[in-house]
């Protein structure tokens, strides 16, 4: 559902430079990699990374461990970041830092969970230290020098269902991570709603297919947050 809100909001020229923050398994970087000549993922969590430079290599993308790997001189055209921000700390920092990566007129792709209000045992079990509003991912492109062009939610109303489902079991579980750093919830959080098989992957595209035409009605409801901006 969030790669429906996503893909729309794609470059057409398959000559687009690609970086990607926080590339965990690859899901998504193997549908840019596909679709681009350059694609870059940045993963520093190692299987992760692992996983994703066998889904990203075979269409000619690269996954590397940090931004100082990436090529020298690396203008990128587009920059995505997808359910990365709320793991950092210092989000505006981090955002800042990376568009420096964008060419000038380069675009920006992010998604982050929705609505702060709803914040909850998930979100603690997987290392989230906030949840956005669209007025508050807004603002954070601005401080961060980006100019904010559209901001849309995604998810309604399945993400909602599934989102009470994944807070009763985080509440269940929640003495066995109290302990846990965020850092390395946040390592596995990349893990936690992955399909398990290619048979499983197929199954969620067809029972979610429906919810992904009715999002399309709703841009202002939603548990998720896709966010569109460009760098001066």
């Amino acid at each position: 559902m969030r790669w429906d809100v996503v893909e729309r909001a794609l470059p057409a020229d398959p000559s687009t430079r690609v970086v990607e923050m926080g590339a965990g398994l690859g899901a998504f970087g193997a549908r840019l990699a596909s679709r681009y000549d350059r694609y870059q993922g940045v993963e520093p969590a190692a299987d992760s990374a692992a996983v994703a430079r066998a889904r990203v290599e075979p269409f000619g993308g690269r996954v590397v461990p940090d931004l100082d790997q990436l090529d020298p001189g690396t203008a990128a055209d587009l920059l995505c970041a997808f359910e990365v921000l709320e793991h950092i700390e210092e989000d505006r920092t981090a955002l800042s830092r990376w568009a420096e990566l964008l060419r000038p007129g380069g675009r920006v792709i992010v998604s982050v969970p929705a609505e702060p209000d709803r914040y909850g045992p998930w979100d603690e079990r997987v290392g989230h230290y906030r949840r956005y509003s669209a007025e508050q991912l807004a603002g954070l492109f601005r401080d961060s020098g980006l100019r904010p062009v559209a901001v849309r939610h995604y998810g309604f109303p399945l993400g909602y269902a599934l989102e009470v489902a994944r807070n009763a079991i985080a509440a269940r579980d929640a003495a066995a991570i109290r302990d846990v750093p965020i850092e390395q919830r946040t390592e596995g959080s990349g893990r936690q709603r992955q399909a398990t098989s290619p048979l499983a992957g197929r199954l969620r595209h067809v029972l979610t297919r429906p919810f992904t035409t009715w999002q399309r009605h709703a841009p202002h409801r939603g548990p998720g947050l896709v966010g569109l901006a460009t760098r001066p």
